[in-house]
């Protein structure tokens, strides 16, 4: 009887353990895939420019999506595509089997860009690259950009301090927060100020914020901080431009900049990934 239960107890044991470790190595094994897609999608990528893979050595692509945790079947929000350097690469990664969100802040009726913003979101999406189900939408309008709970990740890339300075920023991660799914990532990656500079940056935006400031900001809204990241780091950046982050030249071919600023590189950025916890959902 006592060995019976003993070797009952010794089976139930390693099947535990047997699950588990199948469970580690199929983790690992997606882990593996999603980064070679991601790679694929980085190096095999006929819609990325000559300036968009001379500037990988400075962003790290590769490094930072995998860092966030990012999918090929995810459903993907990007908050501010700007030039579209990132679109590039996330709108194919998840064009075959997930979907894939532009944002931009609402834009004001009586703004000069206002019909230009308009049209944005009705043609942002509409190229090739961006699979059938892609859209634009805004954020902080009368109409949430995504339903509640359903969306894997939103990465905000270097776009911080416009959303400080310019837009109310508790109410846009609010309902970025309202959007996510229990679990889902919000990515940022933003220029780093100097934790002993002095400056505001709802007063003045030089392109740069503090890393406890936005920390601060987002886990208000609820997230929490999951990892950070030095992917995106340059020591060599003073950050202390009176001109701000722009002094750089970041935009130019290394060929066009000024020989001081192709030495420097591109600016000192933190890579912080938070996460909506569990049990929060809408």
């Amino acid at each position: 009887m006592i060995k019976s239960l003993f070797y009952s107890t010794v089976v139930a044991s390693l099947c535990v353990a047997s699950a588990g470790h199948a469970a580690h190595h199929e983790a690992g094994e997606k882990v593996a895939a999603a980064k070679t897609s991601i790679k694929q999608a980085v190096s095999k990528n006929k819609f990325r420019t000559e300036l968009d893979i001379e500037r990988d050595q400075f962003r790290s692509p590769i490094e930072t999506l995998t860092f966030f945790g990012i999918k090929p079947d995810m459903t993907l929000v990007e908050v501010g595509p700007g030039g579209g350097w990132y679109t590039r690469i996330l709108a194919p990664l998840v064009a075959e089997d997930g979907k894939y969100i532009a944002t931009a802040y609402t834009p004001d009726p009586k703004s000069k860009r206002y019909a230009q913003s308009m049209k944005w979101r009705e043609t942002y999406t509409a190229g090739p690259m961006f699979g059938k189900q892609a859209s634009a939408r805004f954020v902080g309008g009368p109409v949430p950009f995504a339903a509640p709970d359903s969306v894997d990740a939103i990465l905000i890339f270097r776009g911080m301090h416009g959303m400080i300075s310019y837009s109310d920023a508790d109410a846009n991660l609010a309902e970025m927060f309202t959007t996510l799914k229990p679990g889902g990532v919000l990515g940022i990656v933003q220029h780093r100020e100097k934790e002993d500079f002095d400056n505001d940056p709802k007063k003045n935006m030089r392109g740069y914020v503090k890393q406890s400031y936005i920390i601060d900001l987002v886990e208000r809204a609820g997230f929490k901080l999951a990892g950070s990241s030095e992917i995106n780091a340059n020591p060599k950046d003073p950050a202390d431009w009176p001109k701000g982050v722009w002094t750089l030249q970041a935009g130019k071919p290394l060929k066009e900049k000024d020989a001081k600023f192709v030495a420097i590189g591109e600016s000192d950025r933190m890579t912080l990934k938070f996460i909506k916890p569990t049990g929060t959902g809408r």
